[in-house]
């Protein structure tokens, strides 16, 4: 397959894509504006710090995709083939769609279908983020795999939870550090 797109042009896009979303999440995150009797620690509590939260959870889930991004893009050859960048603008589409999805999220108590938009857009950004890698080096990545199932896992928990089923996304690193050593001892174990 021909090669026609410069790589380090699409990265330097997609990097600044990621800039524009976590720009847009912080946006979201107004001072807090107490009611009446209620003091601004409370009105700080109850409305500002979930938001801060859900933002941190956030911004570290996408800090987690440029550091990816960049470990695939940096082995890429010089150009990309026509489906690895529609791969790459697919994972740019869902994080465009991310501020959203944040915002859709925070603005009603945690419920199936905000949770499953939210958690819906950052699997679909993981799973293109991996057919990247599918297409460019032929192998899909079980981490990505595991990743985008973790992002899913949230959405039966939203009404048990509330907003801190977001929470379970910060397993993901530990799963998918479980699943490298499993697979590491199974390559060891194979004659």
């Amino acid at each position: 397959m021909e090669r026609h797109y410069d790589t380090q042009r699409v990265e330097m896009f997609t990097d600044a894509i990621l800039a524009v979303a976590i720009t847009l999440m912080v946006l979201r995150i107004d001072p807090p504006q107490p009611e009446p009797g209620q003091t601004i620690g409370q009105a700080f509590a109850s409305d500002t710090v979930p938001l801060i939260i859900y933002f941190l959870i956030t911004f570290t889930v996408i800090v987690i995709f440029w550091r990816h991004h960049h470990d695939v893009f940096k082995r890429l050859p010089e150009k990309l083939t026509t489906p690895e960048l529609a791969a790459n603008m697919a994972f740019v589409a869902c994080i465009c769609l991310v501020p959203f999805g944040l915002e859709f999220f925070a603005a009603e108590d945690p419920s199936y279908l905000s949770v499953g938009v939210y958690a819906g857009l950052m699997s679909l950004a993981t799973f293109s983020l991996g057919a990247i890698s599918r297409l460019a080096f032929g192998n899909w990545n079980a981490v990505v795999i595991i990743g985008g199932l973790v992002f899913l896992l949230a959405i039966p928990f939203a009404p048990l939870l509330g907003g801190w089923c977001l929470m379970l996304w910060l397993l993901n690193r530990p799963i998918n550090l479980a699943w490298q050593r499993i697979a590491a001892r199974r390559a060891t174990d194979t004659p």
